[in-house]
């Protein structure tokens, strides 16, 4: 088998203009038993909280749900994170929002629990794998460009069924001063099933350091370039006053949008995500999949 990360991209695949030195100067403040302490909780969460899913699937949706909320409740509190929710997040809708981290699948779980389109190269990292299928995570290959039609019906039934799907349009990861455009694919999920789209904003901030107070916003969780799993999750360990938003911004009916299409409906939710001012920059305009 060729390795995802060998495959030739398709000329619609997002190219994120981040790399590591968006995250070079993040602080590292946190002494060496504090982060030994973090290491140990999140290995700790993340074993308890896969038994406690497993216990719970027998126990029906709802019991599904009320888990996973608190387990990745859990992982940010063991990785030293606050999360500030905003806003709701009703059951039966697409759930888009902007993507700066491999913790903003933990991040929206934390108020939403749903099963996520996530990039099929994260399911090559076992311990990730096994925590992606337990959040009900569905792998999608971005350079086979044949195989999304198929997972866009996929979506479109989970819908159907009352279930509750999240997933990153910009199609890669950007470190929160750049970002990319919506890609209009899944929007048409939400429009087949007559479901809800919920735009929702992630900010990762870190508290000012001496005496300032407030926050600013922050790439300490980035995971753009060569940022691995391990280096991403070791500085988020290492800061101090890490948070992240989750801002459920509005609930649009996609009901409503059959007659404009996906394109527009993607173009509409993109506005609400990146409606705070902090997010900068657009990344230069590429064709948009079908």
């Amino acid at each position: 088998m060729i390795p995802v990360a060998e495959l030739a991209r398709h000329p619609w695949q997002q190219v994120s203009p981040c790399d590591g030195a968006c995250s070079a100067d993040e602080p590292q403040e946190t002494a060496a038993w504090l982060r030994a302490v973090r290491w140990a909780a999140l290995f700790t969460v993340m074993v308890a909280g896969l038994l406690a899913l497993a216990l719970a699937y027998p126990c029906g949706a709802t019991a599904r749900r009320v888990v996973i909320r608190g387990g990745a409740r859990a992982m940010l509190f063991a990785l030293g994170m606050r999360v500030e929710p905003v806003g709701n997040v009703p059951l039966r809708s697409l759930v888009v929002a902007n993507h700066q981290s491999l913790l903003d699948i933990v991040a929206i779980a934390s108020i939403a629990p749903a099963a996520f389109v996530a990039k099929a190269d994260i399911f090559d990292v076992r311990p990730i794998a096994a925590l992606m299928r337990a959040f009900g995570a569905i792998p999608l290959r971005r350079e086979r460009l044949r195989e999304l039609p198929a997972t866009v019906d996929h979506v479109a039934d989970l819908l159907r069924r009352g279930g509750t799907v999240a997933l990153f349009p910009e199609g890669t990861t950007y470190c929160g001063a750049h970002r990319g455009e919506f890609r209009p694919a899944f929007f048409q999920s939400a429009i087949d099933a007559r479901a809800d789209v919920v735009p929702v904003s992630l900010r990762y901030s870190m508290r000012l350091p001496g005496p300032a107070r407030g926050a600013r916003q922050s790439a300490v969780a980035a995971y753009v370039g060569s940022d691995t799993e391990f280096s991403t999750l070791s500085r988020v360990i290492a800061a101090r006053g890490v948070a992240v938003r989750v801002h459920a911004t509005e609930v649009i009916d996609a009901g409503q949008w059959v007659g404009a299409g996906r394109g527009a409906l993607a173009a509409r939710a993109e506005a609400a995500v990146f409606a705070d001012a902090e997010f900068l920059e657009a990344a230069p305009a590429l064709p948009l999949a079908a």
